[in-house]
């Protein structure tokens, strides 16, 4: 052949009476070029390309890009795409083909535990049952921290570690925590035990972090984690050494108390105990969160970057309000919420809960809320050739579109929003280009259960051990400009065949030392499990 083309699919696989899109990326102009489906060597569907879309260099790097609608077909099988010049790719039709997905999603989860043994590596930083309470270290914008004068210690043991590396960030472990939470209300079909067990291992944490009204854990362990390289938790010298770093951060209290006052609604049916427990620091964070000597924000900042540093708090007390009304159904606390008004905006992640909170808000009866959450929900864009929502390439470019496909799924589901189909187009977009159909045909969460995922993950553990790290998700596809500044740190090579579907305005590889890609972080794991319970 005298050019090259590729095609696009989910891998995994589709749900019989949904969307079915496949893409064909062309190095040149093939329209007319035939493609066949076969099914046991039997064709089911077959048809010529009609005229494409014109790379973009944005989104596509190659000349032209093409649609295969295969919607028609939707009795369960193994399916194989042929086109003249590409390579054939299989994918199956069946009714639950994320099932095991979710299952390996929560195992990722299970290893990323702190304190306890796993399926994976014995108990690690066991000694962060005496955790050294540190303190803000002059001004809060500063970012830095000393031990408290008394040289206090806290009972940190537990929790997970927030990505590669091990430092627990309670931001984070809230995210995660009331996505699981999240995943289970919605789809609690899908799950087994695991969800629970594992949301019930970080919500213990959570209930720690408040031991008395003038402290409060925003963060265990410190950028000095970054300098220890590759090794198992149960063999880091840094244990017994750990911080606690201590701070009123409003911030970081409203996401806690929000994941405690879910799990104290969840838990009401599997553990009464727990759940009377999670209640009780749900309320009392929330409490002293709204003092007046509180903080609006706490970080932690070394010579590279600042540690989850969300510069709002409203969002996160918005969260919290809705939750406890949910919990209490004391009206005091809607009030709470509807004052707070978290504004639409143009994103999803750790730190921008607004959607989030809105939607609460809205289920509570906030109609203000209500069409704050339909603003932000609806206002974007998917006129890519992957149906991404709004299309942005940062840091952590997959769980953020995670995050708004979720948030416009949630407005067809609640609130008859038409989103283009019987299920939102950007959630199927998003959940289409994880498992497979985007510009490098590679799955983005690592798995023996599909062909072609990823195989390097930024992660101590399993780089350790050289293992797969099961279930971990890729932050997808990140900023070029921003991945260049870093470049110094990976060991991309020069010839790598990603390169050949990168643009010019986002890069992705599949490199083990990449942590603006290859790094999988808890907050993006509650997102792909949240995503995966409405899909």
């Amino acid at each position: 052949m005298e050019y090259a083309c590729w095609i696009r699919l989910n891998r995994a696989g589709y749900v019989p009476n949904r969307p079915k899109i496949a893409v064909v990326l062309a190095d040149k102009d093939i329209t007319g070029a035939r493609w066949r489906v076969t099914n046991d060597e039997n064709v089911v569907l077959e048809g010529t390309l009609r005229s494409g879309l014109a790379g973009d260099n944005i989104h596509v790097a190659q000349a032209f890009s093409y649609e295969i609608d295969f919607t028609s077909l939707t009795a369960a099988g193994t399916y194989t795409f042929e086109l003249d010049g590409a390579q054939k790719q299989t994918t199956q039709i069946c009714p639950a083909p994320y099932a095991v997905f979710a299952r390996q999603a929560l195992l990722h989860l299970r290893h990323m535990r702190s304190g306890c043994d796993t399926p994976m590596t014995k108990a690690g930083h066991l000694k962060d049952d005496a955790a050294i309470m540190h303190i803000p270290d002059g001004a809060r914008e500063n970012g830095a921290w000393k031990p408290c004068p008394t040289r206090r210690t806290l009972d940190m043991r537990g929790g997970f570690y927030d990505a590669g590396d091990y430092i627990k960030f309670t931001l984070t472990i809230a995210s995660m925590t009331w996505h699981l939470l999240r995943a289970y209300e919605e789809n609690a079909a899908l799950f087994d035990s695991d969800l629970l067990d594992e949301a019930k291992y970080a919500l213990d944490y959570l209930a720690k972090i408040h031991p008395d009204s003038e402290t409060f854990v925003i963060q265990v362990g410190a950028g000095a984690d970054h300098n220890e390289g590759w090794r198992l938790a149960a063999d880091d010298r840094l244990d017994g050494k750990r911080p606690a770093f201590c701070a009123l951060s409003r911030a970081h209290m409203g996401s806690a108390s929000a994941a405690l006052a879910l799990g104290a609604v969840v838990f009401a049916k599997h553990d009464a105990t727990a759940s009377d427990l999670y209640a009780e620091k749900a309320v009392a964070i929330y409490k002293r969160a709204r003092m007046d000597d509180t903080l609006p924000t706490a970080f932690e900042r070394n010579e590279t970057n600042d540690f989850y540093y969300d510069k709002t708090d409203t969002d996160n007390m918005a969260l919290a309000a809705a939750e406890l009304f949910r919990l209490t159904n004391d009206v005091s606390y809607l009030n709470d919420g509807e004052a707070y008004a978290p504004p639409p905006m143009g994103s999803v992640s750790w730190g921008v809960l607004n959607g989030n909170a809105n939607f609460r808000l809205a289920q509570a009866g906030d109609k203000a809320a209500t069409a704050r959450f339909l603003e932000e929900a609806t206002q974007y864009k998917w006129d890519n050739p992957w149906t991404l929502p709004g299309g942005k390439y940062g840091w952590g470019s997959l769980p953020v579109w995670m995050g708004i496909a979720i948030n416009h799924e949630l407005a067809r589901r609640y609130f008859n929003v038409d989103t283009g189909g019987a299920v939102s187009v950007p959630l199927l977009g998003v959940l289409d280009y994880t498992f497979g159909r985007n510009n490098w045909g590679i799955g983005m969460v690592a798995s023996d259960e599909m062909p072609h995922t990823i195989r390097n993950v930024y992660n101590a553990i399993t780089n350790v051990l050289g293992k797969l790290s099961v279930g971990a998700m890729s932050e997808g596809p990140g900023n070029r400009k921003r991945h260049d500044m870093y470049t110094q740190y990976f060991r991309t090579p020069a010839d790598n065949p990603f390169d050949r579907f990168n643009t010019n305005e986002m890069v992705f590889y599949d490199d083990s030392y990449d942590f603006m890609i290859a790094e999988s972080t808890i907050w993006g794991q509650g997102n792909l499990i949240l995503m995966l319970a409405l899909a």
